[in-house]
């Protein structure tokens, strides 16, 4: 039986950062989306939208999910909040709609919760107050005392809910936008690195600098389409930066056919979250840069080989969009049954 039954008549507002275009946001937009095809009634709540931008990103409009501008409190309603944004669970006027948290990744949970903290002492009386239980701050051991229902979404946050003490009803990963699946006819692969700035270091950088003659692409300040692009005609993404949760573009490189080097960083370091050859996955370690490059060379010049490799990770990405569907189905249920009864 399914962990969520919804009455026919209950609304699922799904919270979401308005005007923002990250992997978090268009997960939240899926989930929305495919719960009304299975015939919930879902909307998006947007929350924190910068001023002049649009609530709705454009990327997301595709999705055609309503939006709603206040949150029914009604026990047979749901709110699903993303872990990165948890100040609603406590608002008083949201205190009978039930609660979902929906761990979209464990790192910005962290980060989160820390910048938060460090706001309340500022406050007046800060440590008083706060040893009177006057604050309302969500940690893990808040959150194991509430009536929350929490979904993992990477293998990462599986584990991570699990070895805190919190029971998840289930996982829900998301899949990769279909720009990448409507690219034209295959092109010629050029000998060309491609890399994410925003999540990578210096230890990138010195492979980088190690490598003066080799081609280099930062994917960056770019639209899904021209993302998609430049991943079509590399041979290889690198990709040494932290994963909160699992990341969408080496699952996007993937698709476009390049192979991949990657660290052990947050769901990086799961075989269920990223399932590609051992040997393509190196400790972010000083000591490893020789064989790293060793290996950048050999994705380079042995591409039709080395790509082959990652054929069942590449075959996993195709599926899914169908496990999601599958996934919302197992854990979210409607009870038409229930509705009828309701007086």
């Amino acid at each position: 039986m399914a962990a969520i039954i919804c009455p026919g008549n209950a609304k699922i507002f799904v919270l979401c950062p308005g005007g923002y275009a990250t992997g978090g946001p268009e997960a939240l937009h899926q989930l929305a989306h495919h719960l009304i095809k299975l015939g919930f009634t879902a909307s998006m709540y947007y929350y924190c939208t910068p001023a002049g931008s649009q609530p709705t990103h454009s990327y997301y409009v595709n999705y055609q999910v309503p939006v709603s501008i206040e949150l029914e409190n009604d026990p047979k309603n749901l709110m699903i909040v993303p872990e990165s944004y948890l100040l609603p669970i406590f608002d008083k006027k949201f205190r009978k709609i039930r609660k979902v948290i929906w761990w979209l990744s464990v790192d910005y949970y962290f980060i989160e919760l820390d910048n938060y903290i460090k706001g309340l002492k500022n406050k007046k009386f800060y440590t008083l107050r706060n040893a009177f239980g006057m604050f309302n701050i969500a940690t893990l051991k808040c959150l194991t005392r509430m009536k929350i229902i929490h979904i993992g979404h990477s293998w990462y946050s599986m584990v991570f809910l699990r070895e805190n003490g919190i029971k998840p009803v289930g996982q829900i990963g998301d899949y990769v936008n279909e720009t990448f699946f409507n690219q034209p006819a295959p092109v010629v692969k050029e000998d060309i690195i491609i890399y994410n700035p925003k999540k990578n270091d210096a230890f990138l950088s010195g492979i980088i600098c190690q490598t003066p003659d080799l081609v280099w692409k930062a994917i960056e300040g770019m639209k899904p389409s021209e993302v998609a692009g430049c991943m079509a005609h590399a041979k290889l993404y690198i990709d040494f930066g932290f994963h909160p949760g699992k990341e969408r573009m080496p699952r996007e490189a993937a698709l476009m056919n390049c192979c991949l080097i990657i660290g052990k960083s947050g769901s990086a370091a799961y075989l269920e979250d990223m399932p590609i050859p051992p040997e393509y996955r190196f400790d972010k370690i000083s000591d490893n840069m020789r064989d790293i490059i060793t290996r950048i060379n050999d994705c380079l010049l042995n591409y039709d080989k080395r790509v082959s490799e990652f054929k069942s990770y590449r075959d996993g990405v195709f599926s899914e969009q169908d496990k999601f569907v599958q996934d919302i189905k197992n854990i979210f249920s409607l009870n038409l049954i229930a509705e009828s009864e309701t007086p």
